[in-house]
């Protein structure tokens, strides 16, 4: 009795091999671009946090801004000769030749918690009299002391810097383009500000965008 028994040719042999190797490559590509899905999101998320924090901080001080008592400026006594300037001027943006942001600074009530140290003290009784010392002081028969500092932001080298109290912090890196336009409409005025982020390692770049209405009304310039 004879058994005849057959086993995989060379030709075939070929052609499962060149199958497995397509179906490995697709696998490997798919698996890549997933790997690089997953990667961009994950930049894109953390740009978006960087941009939302930055934002909301610069919101909070613009909101803050020309916020000075209860009393204006024409009742304040100053002890301090350059704090009268600086509250008469509380916003200062300040602008590149080809409009791009170089730096804005405020004048506004000191956050608690914040670092460094107050510029100035003003002190009222919100009905008569008010007076501004320089640093932090308690003065004596005030109901009512706001701690007050010069707050700046600073985009320097792709980085915008946070300047206040003498402390000096780096908020977000690998910033490409700030735009910052004062509006004084009629309803009152307002900052538009537009912010590009980037991300270097992944080339995923990013625009945001909002709108800050000033609360306090500023002193005419």
């Amino acid at each position: 009795m004879t058994t005849c028994q057959r086993g995989f040719g060379l030709l075939e042999a070929l052609v499962a091999l060149a199958i497995g190797l397509l179906v490995l490559g697709a696998a490997t590509q798919v698996l890549f671009s997933s790997q690089q899905l997953w990667r961009m999101q994950g930049a894109a998320t953390r740009l978006h946090e960087d941009a939302t924090l930055v934002l909301h901080r610069l919101a909070l001080d613009l909101r803050m801004t020309g916020s000075f008592g209860c009393l204006g400026l024409e009742s304040v006594t100053f002890h301090e000769p350059a704090a009268r300037q600086a509250l008469a001027e509380p916003l200062q943006l300040n602008l590149r030749a080809d409009g791009s942001f170089e730096s804005l600074s405020l004048v506004l009530a000191e956050l608690p918690g914040a670092p460094g140290s107050a510029d100035w003290t003003l002190s009222t009784d919100c009905l008569e009299w008010a007076q501004v010392h320089a640093r932090r002081q308690r003065v004596e028969g005030a109901p009512l002391s706001i701690a007050l500092r010069r707050t700046t932001y600073r985009l320097h080298n792709g980085s915008l810097l946070l300047v206040s109290g003498g402390f000096t912090a780096a908020l977000i890196d690998h910033v490409r383009d700030l735009r910052v336009v004062h509006v004084e409409a009629q309803e009152g005025e307002r900052l538009d500000i537009r912010l590009t982020l980037s991300d270097p390692t992944q080339q995923v770049t990013r625009d945001y965008a909002t709108s800050v209405t000033l609360r306090n009304r500023l002193p005419p310039s």
